[in-house]
């Protein structure tokens, strides 16, 4: 990429849903994006389509308790980043399906944010190898489309608050496939760190469990022409 948008791509944004598949994935891939949006203003709902309920290695444990701990660790995280709602749509990590329930679970939350923009996960990316993370970017981006029909499921038009056809940008995160937009995040890092290290079952050892995301934001910097620490989007034309 020879031209790429800054923060100015964002300046339209109001109301932003982040659409991922596991806790944790938000606070690592755009983390330092959500910090500065909520400092411009811009109202945050985070979704998680797991439970994140095999997020261990422990083998002694259980899945709902794994689950209940990294759910409380997504609120810890959303509280330091300023998001306003965390909403986990109860799926089981490592077993999430596009299928027409998630759908229509998604294309609710558009609705009763008022969601004007969406991220999520690039889900043609030959590199998203989770299958997880395909999935939610993928339902994600299937739930755009019938959300703004009102015939699709109508009784979530009858919620207090719903909104008809709010959902209008969307922009792919994790992914190599000509990204276009990158934000610099090193003024916000301290804040993204310790999103991040509010998961503690996933980051136990604090900075050095995150010493791959750290390297991974400065490639994104550098391929971005020389930024010192960088997440990167690609811009989805919708309409």
């Amino acid at each position: 990429m020879s031209e790429w948008s800054g923060l100015e791509a964002f300046d339209d944004i109001e109301r932003l849903i982040i659409v991922a598949a596991h806790p944790d994935d938000l606070e690592t891939l755009c983390g330092g994006t959500v910090a500065l949006l909520v400092q411009r203003g811009v109202s945050v709902f985070s979704v998680n389509c797991t439970l994140g309920d095999i997020g261990t290695q422990d083998a002694a444990t259980t899945r709902p308790a794994v689950a209940t701990t990294r759910l409380q660790e997504a609120e810890e995280a959303a509280r330091i980043l300023g998001i306003e709602q965390v909403a986990s749509l109860g799926h089981h990590d490592g077993e999430l399906v596009a299928d027409l329930e998630l759908r229509a679970q998604i294309a609710r939350l558009y609705r009763s944010t008022q969601a004007d923009t969406l991220f999520t996960f690039d889900p043609y990316w030959a590199g998203q190898i989770h299958p997880d993370h395909r999935a939610a970017g993928q339902a994600a981006l299937d739930a755009y489309m019938p959300s703004k029909m009102p015939l699709y499921r109508p009784e979530q038009l009858r919620e207090p608050g719903a909104c008809l056809g709010c959902l209008k940008r969307v922009f792919l995160f994790s992914t190599a496939r000509e990204p276009d937009v990158a934000i610099e995040v090193a003024a916000v890092y301290d804040t993204k760190l310790a999103a991040c290290m509010a998961h503690r079952s996933q980051f136990p050892k604090g900075l050095e469990s995150l010493e791959w995301m750290q390297s991974m934001d400065e490639r994104n910097g550098e391929t971005a022409g020389g930024i010192a620490r960088a997440e990167l989007f690609k811009r989805m034309e919708v309409w």
